[in-house]
């Protein structure tokens, strides 16, 4: 299950039921509503010495639960038996629902690209053989081979979902209910965002590794230069309430990528909406069957992390700024 949609594609076990090798072919718990989707999933919360059993892939930077997609005409407990069988080649018992989670966000992978989901995910704890050795055979609906690894509440990297890293316990047999919203919206600029946009451009800490703050008069030129032309270089970006975050960079670099990027206001470092705008602008830019580019000031820790987190890696210097480049891996 790759950040909402159900990747896996593999093929019923030999010793599946008849109910299930029908199931394998009954549509998944995915539909449109309006301009949106409403996705309906399973996860399977598997447990081993401290750590938990997730899947990645390689065009992906994050880790995500075993499980997928609810097809239409099973339970939700007959779903995430199917998926842990799926993708891990084992028939498995749940012990428990654990959790109940609503998650808003903006889908990243190809097929949905831009569109924002609404997810229900039913979290189970599974009763996981002792003698359990996971062998994952499932591929990506984007033809990615997917992979098992355990992993630790300090894992580094993205995991999803993220109550994962801190409330995990099998002994508690309550069912809790999360809510997370991790919308933003990514527009074309107009002229009434140029009060927002000298506001975020002339601030001094925002403006840190970049240029001396701006005044009027240059923010009002930039922005019809880079946001109101008919080819723009920056985009206007709005958190889930469409309220002004700041702006992405992202244009055409050289025949072969696209230059990203991102400017935000101060009151939105930290929640990791940087590292969410790179995972999206990253997939518009292989979309076009680009490579993606992101140049940043030597000093510029926090950037440089985001870049390398999510695949960047540093290719040189131009101009005194540090060049980062990730390979386009849909191609």
């Amino acid at each position: 299950m790759v950040r909402g949609e159900d990747a896996s594609k593999c093929l019923v076990p030999e010793e599946a039921s008849p109910k299930c090798a029908v199931l394998e072919e009954a549509p998944d718990m995915c539909v449109p509503c309006g301009d949106g989707v409403i996705n309906i999933r399973v996860g399977a919360i598997l447990l081993k010495e401290g750590r938990f059993l997730m899947v990645r892939n390689h065009a992906s930077d994050y880790f995500y639960s075993v499980g997928g997609r609810i097809k239409f005409g099973e339970t939700a407990e007959e779903a995430v038996i199917r998926e842990v069988r799926e993708e891990t080649g084992i028939e498995m018992e749940i012990d428990h629902l654990g959790f109940i989670q609503e998650n808003y966000y903006i889908a990243d992978v190809p097929s949905k690209m831009g569109k924002e989901i609404y997810e229900i995910g039913y979290y189970f704890y599974m009763k996981m053989p002792e003698d359990f050795e996971p062998s994952c055979a499932s591929v990506t609906e984007d033809g990615e081979t997917e992979f098992l690894e355990w992993v630790s509440p300090d894992e580094p990297r993205t995991i999803f979902p993220s109550f994962f890293r801190t409330e995990l316990d099998i002994n508690d047999r309550s069912v809790k209910h999360c809510v997370k919203d991790d919308r933003f919206y990514i527009r074309k600029m107009t002229i009434s965002d140029l009060e927002s946009l000298h506001a975020l451009l002339s601030d001094p800490e925002v403006m840190k590794y970049l240029e001396p703050p701006f005044s009027r008069a240059q923010t009002e030129s930039f922005l019809k230069e880079q946001g109101l032309a008919a080819s723009p270089r920056i985009l206007a970006v709005e958190d889930k309430d469409h309220i002004f975050s700041g702006y992405v960079i992202y244009h055409e670099y050289d025949d072969e990528s696209n230059e990203i990027g991102w400017v935000l206001k101060k009151d939105r470092w930290g929640q990791g909406m940087a590292g969410l705008l790179t995972k999206q602008l990253v997939a518009m830019s292989l979309l076009e069957g680009k490579d993606a580019v992101i140049e940043c000031d030597p000093e510029q820790q926090v950037t440089k992390a985001i870049a390398e987190k999510n695949g960047f890696v540093r290719n040189g210097m131009e101009g005194g700024l540090e060049i980062y480049r990730r390979k386009n891996k849909w191609v």
